[in-house]
Formats: C-alpha cells, structure tokens, sequence
C-alpha cells in the first residue's frame, strides 16, 4: 500500500469530487424499456473519493453515480492509481450508486440500443473521460489527506421493499412486505480538528467526510435525464446540512431491493430526504471511536454458470426479432469461435477494508441480494458493513433459495447477458465463503490462510 502521509495516532483523511455528467446526449442505462437517449439532467453526475491513512497504510474508497463500474474500468484506473501514486490494487475500493439514470457506455448493452454510430462513439470517449476522471479525483483525494478522527455509528431506514413475491407461477416482480431486507444505514464519519488562533481556544471539530450506505435499488424514476435518484438527493441533502463535509454512497446488497413508492422524481427526492434523515440520526448519536491498523485485501473467487446452448440454439437465437436475444448470441457465439469454448467459471471480486476490530467493510462485485449482507452479518462479528455494486460489473448473483425459486434475480435475468447461463447454487456457498475468508484476513483478530 502506499506509505502514509504521516505517522502518529490519528489518522489522516482526504476527499475530492469530479462532476462526470455526459457532455453530449446519450443512451441511458438500466431499464430494458427506454427507446431514446438522454435529453438533460435532474442534477450533476459525480465521482467521489475518500483516502483514508492510518499513518502506516493508505485505502482509497471512490464511488461514481452510473450503473456500474466495468472490470476493464477498474483495472485501468487500479494500474495508473498504482504507476502514479503508488496506490496497490487491493487499496482502492472502486464501487458504482447504481443510479438507472446515468449514460450506458458499456459496448455490449449499446447494442441493444443502437446500431454503430455516435453513441457508439460518445460511449467510448465518455469511457476513456471517466477512467481520467477517477484517477483524477484519487489523486486529489490523497493529496488532500489531513489529521482526523473515524468514528462509526449506524440508524435504520426503511422505504427499500423486498420485490419478489412468490406466487404459484413462480416470482412476480412485485413489492413483498414479507420478504427480507435490510433497514440498516451504515454511516463512517471523518472529523478534522481545529484549533482558533486565540490562545487558549478550544479545539473544534469539522466533519469532512461522510460515508453511508443503505440496501435499496436507484430505481425510483425513470426519466431521460441524468439524475442520482434517492441517493443523489440524499448526498445533497447531507452536504446541505454538513456544508463542509463530501459525502459518499454505497450502494448496498440491494439486488432484490425497490424503493417504494416510486415512479415519480418528487417521490426520489422524498426518498433522499428520508436516507439523509437516517445518515444524520447516525451522525448525531454516540458514535464509536474506529481505531487502525488499516488492512485491505481484494481476492477474486471462481463461481459457476450452468451450460451454455449449443451452436445451433445460439445460432436461431442469433436470427430472433428480439434484439436483445440476438446481441447475446452474437457474444456467445464470438466467444465460442475465438476459444472453442464458451467459459463456465467467471472471477468473482470479493474486497474488505478492516479497522481493526471496530469495522469490517466488504465490497462485492454485482447485483447481490440482500440475503448476503444478512448472512454476513450473521456469521461475522460486528460491526459489518456490505456493498454491493463494486470493483466489477457482474450479473445478478442469486442466494441458493432464490435460484431454486427462479424469477428474473433468480436466473431469468441471463438473457439480457453475455454470460452462459445462470448462475450455479452453489454460488452462494462460494461468495460467502470468500467474503468470510477476506473479513477474517483484514481483521487484526485475523487468521492465517
């Protein structure tokens, strides 16, 4: 890891921000329904980063309001944070809000969309302009480390509804008051202290960062405009209310998570407010000191898709009049004449970020369900805070009773996907295997491996 600003007890903390909204209009990412590109914007897009330094190690935490982060992103900006700053890959937790009103610059989802043109070329400069962009903001937030004190605190919130309903059928895409969620709202406060100039002044506190995450989809509107749905209103509002402090969003294990109500902008805005009432309640209480050392650890784990279809089912797929099932053939088909094979294991990021025994942070890559925050959180000691949504782009990934239940989360999602089928169930012994076996190692009760 990168050597740390200072030595010494406290620790040292830096933030910066980027404003990454599209300069020109483009496709929009999320909903399969749109017909149409971006015509404005709600409020900016941004990039965020917070570095945190323990006086012997440094981490990085950054989150973009898109979609998604692709592998091909964060291994970029990982080898140019790295060449420049000295930052290690394991170091920088790289996570996106999931917002499903953001630019879709990923080549294979623009494909669904649009025939090559320019928004085919627009992605690919907005790519290239976001991985500057990130490694931009790392910079600016390393060199603005100065003294400070963690703390963590948590409150709840509870507009995010579990939406798979079981029916006879099978799952209908539906708010289920009775299925799982997580109504916790994980908050890490950075304080600065400063002294007044008179002598025998009192030293005086000023928050400069606030991190929190909450398990519910950014899915309250769908608009052509560029907007940050809840959680872009709920950072506004935090910073609105703490105006000297950048805060910072996790999206959390919210792929079976909605917003409810929803269909609205004022009801996003409702929303935000709602979270930023939590973050503040959090901020507000009896926070508990976090202490070093700082450990991070990104690991990458295989997990498992059933077989693909064979060349002739690909092929007829390749001839469908639904869009969305040709450009997927096409991609299976590509790769099974480059290889001669069409892979069944893909690398599973799993990351954690440990303060000593006061916090574990774990990142995962893709859509998971809530069932894996509440199953971390019941093996591991506290406090645990999850993220979804971070390091890589990956499809859904189901917990073993979603798989058997089936629905869209459940394996119906892989048709819009270039991967071969769905998901193993055995993929949730595998991610949470991995992730205990990260939080033990970033721990300092840690284990040998």
């Amino acid at each position: 890891m990168t050597r740390a600003a200072n030595g010494g007890e406290k620790w040292h903390v830096g933030t910066a921000t980027r404003t990454i909204t599209p300069e020109e209009p483009m496709w929009m990412a999320g909903f399969a329904k749109r017909d149409e590109p971006a015509d404005g914007q709600v409020h900016d897009l941004s990039a965020r980063a917070v570095a945190i330094d323990d006086g012997e190690r440094v981490a990085v935490v950054a989150s973009v309001e898109l979609l998604f982060v692709t592998r091909e992103i964060r291994e970029r900006v990982a080898r140019r944070c790295t060449e420049a700053y000295g930052l290690e890959p394991d170091a920088l937790l790289l996570a996106a809000t999931h917002t499903h009103c953001g630019p879709e610059f990923r080549e294979f989802k623009l494909d669904m969309y649009a025939d090559e043109g320019p928004y085919h070329e627009r992605a690919a400069d907005y790519r290239e302009r976001l991985i500057d962009d990130l490694v931009g903001v790392v910079g600016e937030a390393l060199d603005d480390r100065e003294p400070a004190t963690l703390s963590y605190s948590h409150a709840r919130c509870g507009f995010g509804t579990n939406r798979r309903l079981p029916v006879p059928e099978g799952v209908a895409h539906v708010p289920n008051p009775d299925g799982p969620v997580d109504t916790e709202v994980p908050v890490l406060v950075a304080e600065s202290e400063e002294r007044d100039e008179n002598e025998g002044s009192e030293e005086e506190t000023r928050i400069r960062a606030i991190l929190f995450g909450y398990a519910c989809h950014t899915t309250t509107v769908m608009i052509e405009r560029y907007c940050g749905d809840w959680a872009g209103f709920a950072r506004r509002e935090i910073e609105s209310e703490y105006p000297e402090a950048t805060a910072l969003f996790l999206q959390g294990a919210a792929g079976d998570q909605n917003p409810y109500p929803r269909r609205e902008l004022a009801l996003a805005r409702r929303h935000g407010e709602t979270a930023a009432t939590a973050v503040r309640a959090a901020v507000e209480s009896r926070r508990k000191p976090v202490r070093g050392p700082l450990q991070a650890l990104l690991v990458e784990r295989p997990i498992a898709f059933e077989d693909p279809p064979e060349r002739a089912e690909l092929e007829e797929m390749a001839e469908s009049d639904r869009r969305y099932l040709r450009v997927r053939a096409e991609a299976l088909l590509a790769e099974l004449d480059e290889h001669g094979e069409i892979r069944t294991e893909h690398p599973y990021p799993i990351q954690g970020l440990g303060f000593d025994d006061d916090l574990t942070l774990l990142g995962l890559g893709g859509e998971v369900l809530v069932g894996y925050s509440l199953k971390l959180k019941e093996r591991l000691p506290g406090p645990v805070w999850v993220a979804g949504y971070t390091n890589a782009e990956f499809t859904y990934v189901p917990t073993a009773q979603a798989i058997h239940e089936g629905g869209y989360e459940g394996g119906e999602v892989v048709r819009r996907t270039a991967f071969p089928g769905p998901l193993r169930p055995d993929v949730e012994e595998r991610v949470l295997g991995g992730a205990t076996a990260v939080a033990d190692r970033v721990r300092c009760d840690r284990r040998e491996y």
